[in-house]
């Protein structure tokens, strides 16, 4: 069983590969989330996986929140993964998996990145280049994780410390002070509430009333057909299409489809 998290859908193509690599089914964590329990049979399950973003260099709130729910309703002995996606590195965002958590592999995966209030999107050879590379070794994780090896393959990045104990508190600040608004052109269609992964958003008159709760996912900026949300400079920088990317990189033949 994977438990997956995504916004963009980067996340959730990796649990794709890594399922199709071990047979094994996906789970949404918002789902999880929402009905407030976990799937029957979970039990019984020999080995339990978690694909997720990384946020600001620190593990997302509500994957943090499921986290501390799978730990309470998982048996100690199942073997226990994480994969986590990022656009560079993670910093100290993953030590808690491991310590605290009961986490006998992570590993991290580089992934387009999404997040464009602050930074540009990757070239398409960039992005492309990325795709291929985590093929290949998401194939290499599927056969560590069959064989249930213990693994600490994480990324941390130059100055890990400072990117997760200092710099992402500014990230938060950030998040509250540049929250997504519409800014005009939204057709009222609905994607965005549909896309949003924390249930953040509502339409009121046709167009999108923001809750409170926005963790700067980017769902719903990406996502929105008319470009009508942004945040911060996230206007000028474009929209994130994973299948665009997917398609410039298809996969080498004969190479797991």
């Amino acid at each position: 069983m994977i438990f997956c998290f995504s916004a963009t859908g980067n996340s959730r193509w990796v649990a794709g590969e890594l399922a199709r690599h071990l047979s094994d089914q996906v789970v949404d964590i918002s789902d999880c989330l929402r009905r407030r329990s976990l799937p029957a049979g979970l039990a019984g399950a020999a080995r339990v996986g978690v694909v997720f973003p990384i946020h600001g260099w620190h593990v997302p709130a509500p994957v943090g929140r499921f986290l501390r729910m799978l730990s309470a309703g998982l048996p100690g002995a199942a073997y226990r993964y994480a994969v986590c996606t990022c656009g560079d590195d993670v910093g100290k965002g993953l030590a808690g998996l491991r310590r605290s958590l009961g986490f006998g592999a992570v590993w991290t995966v580089a992934m387009p990145n999404t997040y464009v209030p602050m930074f540009a999107l990757d070239s398409p050879e960039v992005a492309s280049g990325k795709i291929a590379a985590a093929r290949r070794r998401l194939a290499a994780v599927a056969g560590d994780v069959l064989a249930c090896r213990p693994a600490w393959e994480v990324r941390e990045g130059g100055f890990p410390r400072l990117k997760t104990y200092v710099l992402h508190p500014l990230f938060r600040l950030y998040v509250r002070l540049r929250p997504v608004r519409e800014g005009g052109g939204c057709n009222g269609c609905g994607r965005c509430v549909r896309l949003c992964p924390v249930d953040n958003l509502r339409l009121s008159a046709g167009r999108p009333v923001f809750l409170g709760h926005c963790i700067h996912c980017m769902a719903c900026v990406h996502g929105c057909p008319q470009a009508a949300l942004s945040s911060g400079g996230s206007a000028r920088r474009g929209q994130y299409r994973l299948e665009e990317t997917l398609r410039l990189c298809p996969p080498a033949e004969g190479g797991n489809k």
